[in-house]
């Protein structure tokens, strides 16, 4: 495991977080998550979340996402205490490792000596190994100044040493995450054929950084055979696209 983190009580305390019991790997705080629902593209709430979802994840590029507005699953899923990520270690050290490797890689090709005092919140997606999003405090030592400072570094980590890092950087300002522009998201299902296209159209500025949007579902273009023949007036209601407010 890489090793790079320091005790600097006397330079900066950390919020505290709930944290994994070490021993049992299982969480000592009361607090319990829902089950995560798997995504369904013919749910109406499900749909009004993946928009939430998808537009804090491209503004952020993946780092700060309110997972308490969430309850299904999507690609990205959050590394928190009410959920082990791992079997043989806690989330902390989990987090602590794949931070602590990017440092090192870091310090190498720069010439820093960042060190990890402690992370604030992380996320995986699961591909060839783990890709983490991590957001952390860290320290230069070889700044002329050291001091605290929030970092995010997006990385792939395959196996105990390999890390391979796309994203190091200082955590950006709030203005400079609401100064990113978004597109819409891309329609979903598109090139099912017996799958309804979900189409998305901003319709307002809305409140915050994510717009009004509308989402339109168009039905299949293969239709699935059914036992019980349909009336001309319910085949035409259901060739009408539905639309949705959000």
């Amino acid at each position: 495991m890489a090793t790079c983190t320091m005790t600097v009580t006397e330079y900066f305390c950390p919020p505290k977080k709930r944290r994994l019991d070490k021993a049992s790997g299982e969480s000592k705080s009361s607090a319990t998550g829902p089950n995560l629902r798997p995504f369904n593209p013919d749910d109406d709430e499900c749909i009004r979340q993946y928009i939430l979802y998808y537009y804090q994840f491209q503004k952020s590029e993946g780092f700060d996402i309110d997972w308490d507005k969430l309850d299904y699953r999507f690609a990205t899923m959050p590394i928190i205490d009410a959920y082990p990520a791992g079997y043989t270690m806690t989330n902390d050290e989990i987090i602590s490792e794949v931070t602590c490797l990017a440092i090192a890689q870091r310090n190498a090709e720069k010439g820093t000596r960042l060190v990890f005092l402690d992370h604030v919140s992380a996320s995986y997606r699961c591909c060839a190994g783990c890709l983490y999003y991590i957001t952390f405090w860290a320290m230069d030592l070889a700044s002329s100044r050291p001091e605290p400072k929030l970092y995010q570094t997006k990385c792939r980590q395959c196996g105990p040493t390999f890390c391979e890092i796309y994203i190091f950087r200082l955590k950006p300002t709030d203005e400079e995450i609401a100064a990113v522009q978004v597109d819409p998201p891309p329609p979903l299902n598109e090139n099912d054929p017996e799958a309804a296209t979900i189409s998305f159209t901003i319709t307002g500025p809305g409140s915050g950084f994510i717009p009004n949007v509308v989402f339109t579902r168009t039905p299949a273009q293969v239709s699935v055979p059914s036992a019980k023949s349909s009336s001309p007036c319910e085949s035409q209601s259901q060739d009408i696209d539905s639309q949705y407010q959000i």
